[in-house]
Order: structure tokens, then sequence, then C-alpha cells
């Protein structure tokens, strides 16, 4: 056997089902920006323009005019929330329910991106988790009825391909192949003093789109990055289980079930500008059409609503801006701010499965150049979560009417860790 071709299958494989693997979103919605540790110590600013390593194939797949040797990035992203419910007035039907509850869920997300230069044309690949998810609420909080847990996962597979017009502009393009998983969980009121059932929901889909941008480098100080990514129409088909409290199916309330999903479009323009040999400032506003989910609803095979969640997103905007300093030859230095706009309108209409709100990010960051061809990228960041409340009724049973309310406020704040190996060849 050809044991290059195994170790490769092998990796390959293990960073399929790592990507796969995405846990909580420290930014707005279920967006996961952790796409190569550089953009996270600039907290995302001037990503869409910088170029200067392999995972320009997800930010904007023009910037891969701007590496001169093949390169390969590999990146992990260890993120911690802490988000904490408060009850304050939780009810099933008339039923006051009581229970605080933490919901965090630490996760680590990988990427990694490959890029090929043959002339005037760079061909590239990425592999990341860009939608992604988790609520893991205690059995017995006070939303129980609307929320246990909630997962999203998703891998993206990203060819891509871009082409230098000229010595000052450049253009790409790609393909995104989604893989996306969904997994709901809430509990099943069966009648004091019973205890609760489950009702588990998941299902899969796969899905494609496309991505692609613009870099027009006005000087050797100054640099403008346009980049956008499609919007991707998922169905999810899967399965509905409800049991009982003593843990068998209730067989007319399961089978097979169908939700559909879209993951918003993406926008991004980016600058770079720098002042010196030393310092450049960098700059973003990055535009989200949260708009495309305004509910989810699961259905069952004989066409009836089993599930749905009101979400009614509205487009979110982020704005950042860092510094960079080079120390030396060797180091860089990053650090960055941010601010992102939280797609959920209102108490009313934020959800226990994604009790989203405004963000701000402070970041640090620091790049080594060990040697010409081995680099290590590293970041740090902390998110101010900003205090928020829910007030959200959903329908439990629809026959009979059953409903809940969930009522309190979250305190939430996440850290993010990154890393990231660059080898040039």
């Amino acid at each position: 056997m050809n044991h290059h071709l195994h170790f490769t299958r092998s990796t390959l494989g293990v960073v399929f089902a790592l990507a796969a693997s995405a846990g909580p979103a420290a930014a707005a919605g279920f967006f996961l920006p952790y796409q190569g540790a550089a953009a996270i110590g600039n907290a995302l600013a001037g990503s869409a323009a910088l170029g200067e390593d392999a995972s320009t194939v997800f930010w904007n797949p023009a910037g891969m005019s701007r590496l001169e040797s093949a390169q390969v990035a590999v990146a992990g992203h260890y993120v911690s929330p802490q988000p904490q419910f408060t009850n304050n007035g939780s009810t099933l039907g008339l039923l006051p329910l009581s229970g605080n509850s933490g919901a965090g869920v630490e996760s680590f997300i990988p990427n990694v991106f490959a890029v090929l230069p043959v002339g005037a044309w760079r061909f590239g690949v990425g592999v990341s988790a860009p939608w992604g998810s988790m609520t893991q609420y205690q059995d017995t909080w006070a939303g129980r009825y609307a929320s246990i847990k909630s997962e999203i996962k998703s891998t993206d597979i990203n060819p891509s391909v871009s082409y230098r017009v000229s010595p000052s502009f450049s253009a790409g393009v790609g393909v995104s192949y989604q893989m996306f998983e969904a997994e709901f969980t809430r509990a099943v009121p069966f009648g004091a003093p019973t205890p609760d059932g489950r009702a588990k929901f998941g299902g899969d889909s796969r899905a494609v789109g496309f991505n692609a941008g613009l870099l027009w480098e006005i000087s050797p100080a100054t640099r403008l990055g346009l980049s956008y990514r499609s919007a991707i129409d998922h169905k999810l088909e899967g399965d509905q289980t409800v049991t009982t409290p003593a843990g068998a199916t209730v067989a007319s309330q399961s089978g097979p079930i169908t939700a559909e999903l879209t993951t918003p479009a993406l926008a991004q323009l980016s600058g770079v500008q720098a002042l010196n040999d030393r310092w450049s400032l960098l700059g973003d506003v990055m535009w989200t059409q949260w708009s495309e989910i305004q509910r989810l609803d699961i259905v069952r095979s004989t066409g009836l609503v089993s599930t749905t969640l009101p979400l009614a997103l509205r487009d979110a905007w982020r704005l950042s801006a860092a510094v960079n300093y080079r120390l030396n030859d060797a180091w860089l230095l990053r650090a960055g701010v941010a601010w992102d706009q939280t797609p959920v309108r209102s108490p009313e209409q934020r959800v226990a499965a994604l009790p989203d709100s405004d963000r701000t990010w402070l970041s640090v960051g620091a790049r080594w150049q060990a040697s010409a061809r081995h680099r290590l990228d590293f970041a740090y960041v902390h998110v101010f979560i900003a205090d928020t409340t829910i007030n959200t009724t959903s329908v439990v049973s629809p026959v009979p009417l059953v409903t809940t309310t969930v009522r309190g406020s979250y305190n939430n704040s996440a850290d993010i860790l990154s890393a990231q190996y660059t080898f040039s060849f």
C-alpha cells in the first residue's frame, strides 16, 4: 500500500470528523468565524484583504493570489462560553416552573486550508465548520419544555480558484459543499407528579453553495478586499422520537421528519493600511443575511408540524478594527476589537435554543516566523456578551393545546484560544 496515500486519507478523515463537532458560537447567531488564528487575533478585521496565509480560502479566495509558494495551514480553536439562565416566572400553561441553569459547552473547532500556485492561477481548498451551536441545559431547568439540548454541526469543503487579472487586481471563486446536522431535545409533560418524558428531533442534509471575492492592491501599503458567501438551502431529513418517563417509545408521536433551514449569506468588506514598516491598521464590515431564517418547522411525514422554533431573525452587522505591529523579522503582534450585532429582535423572539445577544470582542495575537517555511500564529479573545432577557411562549403539545413560557435573564461571556501552524513549500 502507498503509505503516503494512506496517511493522507487518514488525516483527512480525522479533520472531517473534528470539523463536524463544532460546538458553541461566540459570534452572533450560529456563525463560527474561527477560520485561521491570524483572523481571530485581529478580531476578524482585514480578514478579506490580508491574503497572508492559506486561510484566505475561506475569507476571500482572491487573496490566494498573494501567496507565492504552496502552503498548508492547520488551525484549532478552543471555545469556552459561560452562559447562565436565571428564572423569572417561567410557566407550563398556568403552572409556575422553577430552576436556573447554565447552558455552556466547551468545544474544539479545527480547520485546514491548502493553496497551490500555478502561474497567475492559485488553486485552494478549505475544510472547516462555519456554522454550529450547542446549548445544554440541566434536565430540571425552568425552560425544559422548550429546550434541553440544541446542537447544530457543519462541515464545509471549499475548493477555490483565483486569478491575478493585473498586478493590482485579483479575483477568486469557490464551491462550498456543506454537510449539516441538527439535533434538538426537550422535555414532554406527562402530568404531575409523573416525571417528564423526552422528545428528540434529529436530521442531516447535504447542499451546495459558492463563495467569491475581489482583491484590489491599490498600492504596496493599501489593500481592499470584498468577499461573499452564498446562502445555502438545507432540507434536513431524520427522525422524531418521543419517549415516556419510563423510556418507552410513543409510536404514535415518533417517526420520520423533515425541516428546512437556510444558512445565511455573508458579505464582507475589508481594508489593510500599512503606516510604515512596523505599523498596520486593519478594518472590516460584515453583513449577515439572518432574515433568511424566520422559523424552523419540524414536519412529520403526515404533513403535520410537530414543533416550531419561531426565530424571526433580522439581518445583522459586524464591525471590527485592529492594529498590527512588526516587532522584528520573526515576530508580529496583533490586537483588535469588534462589535457583533445579534440577529434576535426582542425578548419575545429570543428562543432558549439560541439565547443570543450583542457581543464585543477584545483580541490579542502573535505570529512567529520560525523559518522561511514554518510559521506559528496564536490568538486569545474575550467576548463580552450583553446581559439579556427572554419572554418567549411556544407550543408543547398542539392537541390538546399546551404552551410553555420561558421568562428570565441570561448572563454570558466567552473565551477563545486559537493556534495555527502554516507550512510553506
